[in-house]
């Protein structure tokens, strides 16, 4: 025995993108479950189905599993939904579709609008090789990690972004990813849908009061790429650096050798000659 769970995309905001494979998944489903069963209400209201739903987040999506098994032994068909795009992506559901999928359902995904890539598609940007992120971080040290971690990475990048602090983290993204151009995609596909193309130091010309509500996907432009010999020329700045603070704080030369061929992956005897230039200079 088993049954089957579709995974199904609805709008992101335009009713309209709703495939007529979604509506007929929605109206075989015996069981809807959904990130908030308001909001999959008023869309089932408007498909003129009336269906059993039950609430599926990340607060109380474990406790649910238990659900499944029940509706497995009777080869049930179900449904899973967010309040908007592609369930998981960003979005509760990947422990239901794991326990799922060990417990034999027939898995079907019904594919439809999701946010990142109607950014992309839009931005201009290359779309060859990108990545997606997910939200940027809000606490300012943990985003600053964020970004960090993604400065060299050549493909093009794509975050969503929380309404609130939006300046903040896009000055982030300035000072830690430089002046890149970037695609700002704000209420896709719904009415006042937006999109701001512009290297980021000028992205603050174009926001005001009227346009900092809605949500907001940020697409930005990959690493280009390093001139030959840069990656070499980067390591022995880092590596000088390490040894003038070696010596000022009293540490021998042959140890600072050793240490710094440890430290940054270089013969130790070429750390032993920097070490050297660097204390006859002192």
């Amino acid at each position: 025995m088993s049954g089957k769970l579709f995974i199904i995309s609805t709008p992101i905001g335009n009713l309209g993108d709703l495939s007529d494979r979604a509506r007929q998944a929605l109206s075989d489903a015996d069981l809807i479950f959904a990130e908030d069963t308001r909001v999959t209400r008023k869309l089932l209201h408007h498909l003129g189905l009336s269906k059993e739903l039950m609430s599926c987040h990340k607060f109380n999506e474990k406790s649910r599993l238990g659900i499944l098994r029940q509706w497995q032994e009777q080869e049930g068909t179900l449904a899973l939904v967010s309040d908007a795009g592609t369930p998981l992506v960003s979005d509760p559901g990947a422990l239901m579709v794991a326990a799922a999928i060990e417990l034999g359902f027939e898995v079907v995904p019904v594919p439809g609008p999701t946010a990142l890539i109607q950014a992309l598609v839009a931005s201009g940007l290359s779309t060859e090789r990108f990545a997606f992120e997910g939200f940027l971080l809000d606490k300012p040290a943990a985003l600053r990690k964020q970004l960090e971690e993604l400065r060299d990475d050549p493909r093009t990048l794509i975050f969503y972004i929380a309404p609130h602090d939006i300046e903040k983290k896009l000055a982030a993204v300035e000072a830690v990813l430089g002046d890149r151009r970037i695609c700002l995609g704000r209420e896709l596909t719904k009415m006042f849908e937006q999109y701001i193309r512009c290297p980021v130091s000028r992205v603050r010309e174009h926001l005001n009061e009227d346009n900092l509500r809605g949500e907001f996907t940020l697409v930005v432009e990959g690493a280009a790429p390093r001139p030959k010999g840069d990656c070499d020329r980067d390591l022995e700045v880092e590596l000088r650096e390490f040894i003038a603070s070696s010596l000022a704080s009293g540490m021998k030369v042959s140890e600072i050798a050793r240490e710094g061929a440890r430290l940054f992956g270089v013969k130790k005897s070429e750390a032993y000659r920097l070490a050297l230039e660097l204390s006859e200079v002192r």
